[in-house]
């Protein structure tokens, strides 16, 4: 584990000059008021970053001994940020978290214990599989802001026009989509489909592939008697595969370019009224509606539908506090005020991302709709992501794969995830 992070650190030293800008050293006052330095990625985005911008407003006049100083940066890039000014020394007092990362960001000793900040009423007010997911070791390294589970999306007025009921299975989201794929204008050229797939091989590409997998009963890594194991390469994860690769191959149902077709693209093609239903996070109805007020009350969720199982991964973005900071006491009001019931239930209303405190959640109208169904449901249920430092590699030799059998449909599938689980099976060897 530290020879691990020496190995970090030291690689990401070497361009820590190029990251370090942006932020001031963590004891810095300006005309008397403390300045606290965040690093986040909702100023990066709309709409959060707007409503953000006056969230942090109005904190600053609610307490004008504390001046918040901004740093941007693309979730994307979080990772490396983070890790990069960790190396130079130049943390902020506060940084982005989420379930990808919060294992490797404690692993590091970066995240403080949060718990000593906190009343007991405070602590139980976290939603139970939200604390789970902010916890390492019996500390809570993470203060949970907003959450954006996945479900399944789709256009209520679409499946009335064609009595198809929401699909509760994945076999019945192939029969939906096929009928929602179709020419609705009678030239002789498709133009809504039924699904939008997220094929990339990116986060948001991997994190879908995986809801499929352990939807067929397969996991991609799990721990167990003292060792992490993993699952790719039974029948099971090779249907899960081949699931995925004939929604484009074999049943049509998703637009052309699904292997470049990422989270953004997909969101786009829903505002755009092309597609009919995507596995998408709660964070993603407030994308489509900034981007076509039209569809607010033509949209619907239900929980991830299952082949043998669901599964829905955990989805928090929060704050993980410096331990270095000198400035605690100022970040922990900034943090509770950001995610206080108020600015929550605004927050969803805005942008889709769900609230992670139960009085916010109950006092709801907004999330008690249709709409919400189904990120409720998987909101309730969510499972963490399994917490080791190597994950992300292992999700990348899942999208190797996937993106080889929607290229090539031809490739014998058993044989393409053999290799990917001698891939895996090799990365938690290199781990262990």
């Amino acid at each position: 584990m530290k020879k691990r992070l020496v190995v970090l650190l030291l690689s990401v030293f070497l361009i820590a000059s190029v990251f370090a800008g942006g932020s001031k050293e963590a004891s810095a006052e300006e005309g008397g008021q403390t300045v606290l330095t965040v690093l986040t990625t909702a100023v990066t985005q709309e709409p959060e970053g707007s409503l953000a911008e006056e969230y942090i407003a109005e904190f600053e006049r609610l307490n004008p001994d504390i001046k918040i100083e901004i740093t941007g940066v693309p979730m994307n890039s979080a990772l490396q940020r983070i890790t990069t000014l960790a190396a130079s020394g130049s943390l902020p007092d506060l940084f982005v978290n989420t379930e990808n990362i919060v294992g490797q960001l404690a692993d590091m000793g970066i995240c403080e214990d949060l718990t000593p900040y906190l009343s007991e009423d405070e602590i139980n007010n976290i939603v139970d599989s939200v604390r789970t997911g902010c916890t390492i070791d019996g500390q809570l390294v993470m203060y949970p802001w907003y959450s954006g589970p996945n479900a399944l999306i789709y256009r209520t007025d679409w499946l009335e026009e064609l009595g198809i009921e929401p699909p509760q299975t994945l076999d019945e989201v192939v029969a939906a989509a096929q009928k929602l794929t179709r020419d609705t204008n009678g030239d002789g050229m498709t133009d809504t489909y039924g699904f939008g797939l997220i094929g990339t091989n990116d986060d948001s590409g991997q994190t879908r592939f995986v809801m499929i997998l352990r939807s067929f009963g397969a996991r991609e890594l799990y721990f167990e008697d003292g060792e992490w194991k993993t699952e790719i390469g039974t029948p099971e994860s090779v249907a899960a595969f081949e699931y995925f690769r004939d929604l484009s191959t074999k049943y049509k149902v998703v637009p052309p370019g699904a292997l470049e077709n990422s989270f953004n693209e997909n969101v786009n093609l829903m505002a755009m009224e092309q597609i009919g239903m995507l596995i998408a996070g709660s964070n993603s109805v407030g994308k489509i509606f900034n981007a076509n007020p039209e569809l607010e009350g033509r949209i619907g969720s239900v929980e991830m539908p299952s082949a043998v199982t669901t599964y829905t991964p955990s989805s928090i973005l929060g704050w993980s506090l410096n331990p270095e900071s000198e400035h605690k006491d100022a970040a922990i009001r900034f943090v509770k005020f950001m995610s206080n019931k108020e600015n929550s239930l605004r927050w969803v209303e805005v942008t889709g991302r769900m609230p992670c405190m139960k009085d916010a959640i109950t006092e709801s109208d907004y999330l008690s709709t249709d709409l919400f169904r189904g990120f409720v449901a998987g909101f309730e249920n969510m499972v963490q992501a399994p917490n080791a430092p190597f994950y992300a590699e292992v999700k990348t030799e899942l999208g190797k794969c996937y993106q080889s059998l929607i290229m090539d449909p031809s490739l014998d599938a058993a044989a393409e995830v053999a290799k990917c689980a001698e891939a895996v099976q090799r990365i938690i060897d290199n781990n262990a």
